[in-house]
């Protein structure tokens, strides 16, 4: 018997790190051999110059066919395949749809990842890249809808991600990974313990919106040394093939990015695993 697919879904603001993030957990889950990876803007209705024409931009709901992501999204949790419309944000146009089977794992991002229960019903678990960061494709007066609509979807997220800047005002400042109570236990204390001090990496109590919620600490600045021996111990908790892919995986990102990948990566297969 065919397995549903394991579905993450990743919204935010800042797409370059946004989509950094599901290009590096895509390749620790094995690349485009178990995963089936695509983006909500290819589901815009709006060029970028229509957009503007209609003062829409790919953050509100009226810009994007959020039925057809329903829709897709409830296919592929089923097993059946879909045909995926393609939009090349390099040249502003609407390119022919792509055929996309269903795979061990399916990864989506977007704006309006978590906008409708419907959506959210078909991700196994979800991930929200905050940023005070304005996107430059949206012109000043649209940014509105940022805080509007993407903002407001942060509740629904079971992990955040967010940079907090150095205290100094220079460079530095830390990756910060907010644990909801939705996803399953790792013994992350124990392992950050067991590095001893200074290692960049801390897990700390904290509040979001009016709950008690962990949240991992990674310093910017952290070594190498002290990354490679987090990952390490993050990587020897999956098992077999992937492992093993995992471990031989080059990330083309900061140290503090890369592990956030590894450990995203770990509760997504924690959550396959039941």
């Amino acid at each position: 018997m065919r397995h549903p697919p394991v579905m993450l879904g990743i919204v935010g603001k800042p797409v370059t790190e946004r989509r950094s993030l599901a290009v590096g957990i895509a390749h620790l889950l094995g690349g485009v051999q178990r995963v089936s990876r695509f983006s909500l803007d290819d589901y815009r209705k709006y060029g970028r110059e229509d957009g503007l024409k209609q003062a829409l931009t790919a953050a509100h709901p009226s810009a994007v066919r959020l039925d057809m992501v329903e829709q897709h999204l409830a296919l592929l949790k089923r097993g059946d395949a879909i045909l995926r419309p393609t939009y090349n944000s390099q040249n502003d146009l609407f390119e022919p749809a792509v055929y996309v089977a269903p795979r061990p794992f399916v990864i989506i991002d977007g704006e309006l990842g978590f906008f409708t229960q419907g959506v959210r019903n078909s991700l196994d678990l979800r991930v929200f890249y905050g940023s005070d960061d304005v996107v430059d494709e949206w012109p000043s007066g649209l940014t509105d809808d940022a805080t509007a609509y993407v903002e407001t979807q942060r509740k629904w997220a079971d992990l955040v991600v967010e940079h907090l800047p150095s205290e100094s005002g220079s460079e530095g400042g830390a990756l910060v990974l907010t644990l909801r109570p939705t996803l399953p236990h790792l013994a992350l204390q124990e392992m950050i313990q067991a590095a001893g001090e200074p290692h960049g990496m801390r897990l700390e109590l904290a509040r979001d919106m009016g709950l008690p919620v962990d949240r991992v600490v990674i310093d910017n600045a952290i070594s190498s040394e002290a990354a490679g021996y987090f990952k390490k111990r993050l990587l020897a908790e999956m098992q077999g093939e992937l492992r093993s892919e995992a471990e031989n995986e080059t990330q083309d990102c900061t140290e503090s990015l890369a592990l956030a990948q590894v450990l995203i990566t770990l509760y997504l297969l924690k959550v396959a695993s039941g």
